[in-house]
């Protein structure tokens, strides 16, 4: 087989990160290399877009996207969980053509991060997930109190998508921080937020924690009567867990334990994105898993991924390296299909309001683009028909 006759180069993860690299390394280098994607899971989670699956119908349709057509140029997707790392080989769980021991010349580890239902999940095929997301979604639509802990992007965009659709429920979000959003961001992005959510009726009680039982909240679907650190106490028929994402880099053990930076768990890496390790020059990390000193967003992932490609490029033709930069910071947090707040980078910080954000991602999620990126075409469910039917119409005008 030709896979046989030319040197792998692996990536781990079809994440954002692990996606765009495959992609352009399928594009660049593919007549001297075979590039393969390992990723346990059948169809790429858009996470961006999970959060309004909780309130829309149908809507996880459009955030599960097939991985059948990533490649152009002879890239291979491998459905399997990587186990073990070795210097020069994976050992992945199920039996592919290369066995179960897959040898490659270069490796990136784009494993990502976890995080709490329904922004991310841990099921692996469309047949687990999509009864999962229907589960939560139909508990809420059930419920009459709704509890979201964690006043960062995630707890807020969630409840501005419950509150935009679900006026009648209480809606009641809990954050640690006296203000939403850490503190390091602009007052005026976290105020702006903070109207419009109040706005909506979502009750939020700052600056405190909620005191978590012994088992956790379980699956988040049971009524539960619980208290914050200050006494407060909170009834709710659901809960959703918006707070900390863990980075995957467990695997990383099996190689080095000290690859990792003992308080983070994040991957050490050097200014090219390569492994600090002599012995790993061959090794890249990319997305959620690595130290660099940034917000871990989508849109980075894709920056510190075009890096990844031009250095493992260089290294084929024995040329320079290049160094990752990280941008200033850039983020649009929504609050349903017309809400929201934008931080973006220029004038050292400029933040804005509903109608950019709602215009760049409220209204889209970037959903087309997460499509054509994977597929080709944008999603061409019957929603998506629907909207352009829609978008298309002739304005109705009211006296």
């Amino acid at each position: 087989m030709e896979s046989t006759t030319k040197p792998n180069i692996v990536i781990v993860g079809g994440g954002y990160a692990g996606i765009q690299v495959a992609q352009s390394l399928d594009k660049s280098v593919s007549k001297t290399h075979q590039i393969i994607l390992i990723e346990k899971k059948t169809h790429f989670y858009h996470s961006v877009g999970s959060l309004r699956a909780m309130a829309e119908e149908d809507f996880e349709e459009r955030i599960l996207i097939p991985y059948s057509s990533l490649f152009k140029n002879g890239g291979k997707v491998v459905h399997a969980t990587v186990t073990t790392i070795h210097k020069e080989e994976v050992i992945v769980s199920t039996e592919t053509e290369w066995g179960t021991h897959i040898p490659f010349e270069y490796l990136i580890v784009a494993t990502g991060s976890s995080y709490s239902a329904p922004a991310k999940v841990d099921n692996t095929t469309k047949e687990e997930i999509v009864p999962e997301i229907r589960k939560r979604r139909e508990a809420v639509k059930d419920s009459s109190k709704i509890l979201i802990i964690g006043g960062g992007p995630v707890g807020i965009e969630l409840a501005g998508e419950l509150a935009t659709v679900y006026k009648e429920k209480t809606i009641t979000l809990v954050h640690s921080g006296e203000t939403l959003l850490h503190p390091k961001f602009p007052k005026k992005l976290r105020n702006t937020l903070h109207k419009q959510l109040k706005d909506l009726n979502v009750k939020m009680i700052l600056g405190e924690k909620v005191i978590l039982p012994d088992g956790g909240l379980g699956d988040g679907l049971t009524s539960q009567s619980l208290e914050t650190d200050k006494g407060t106490t909170i009834e709710s028929d659901v809960q959703f867990f918006a707070v900390g994402a863990k980075p995957n880099t467990s695997l990383i053990k099996t190689l080095d334990a000290s690859l990792l930076e003992e308080e983070t768990s994040l991957i050490k890496v050097a200014p090219t994105l390569q492994f600090e390790h002599e012995e790993f020059k061959h090794f890249f990390a990319v997305g959620d898993v690595t130290n660099v000193n940034e917000t871990k967003m989508a849109y980075r992932a894709g920056l510190q991924a075009a890096v990844v490609t031009k250095n493992v490029e260089a290294l084929i033709a024995k040329k320079k390296l290049a160094a990752y930069k990280s941008p200033p910071e850039l983020m649009f947090v929504t609050i349903g299909k017309t809400g929201g707040a934008a931080l973006l980078p220029m004038f050292g910080g400029m933040v804005v309001g509903p109608f950019m954000t709602k215009s760049i991602k409220g209204k889209s999620l970037f959903i087309d683009n997460n499509w054509k990126l994977l597929t080709g075409k944008p999603f061409a469910g019957k929603d998506a028909a629907l909207v352009k039917e829609e978008s298309t119409a002739p304005a109705e005008t009211t006296a």
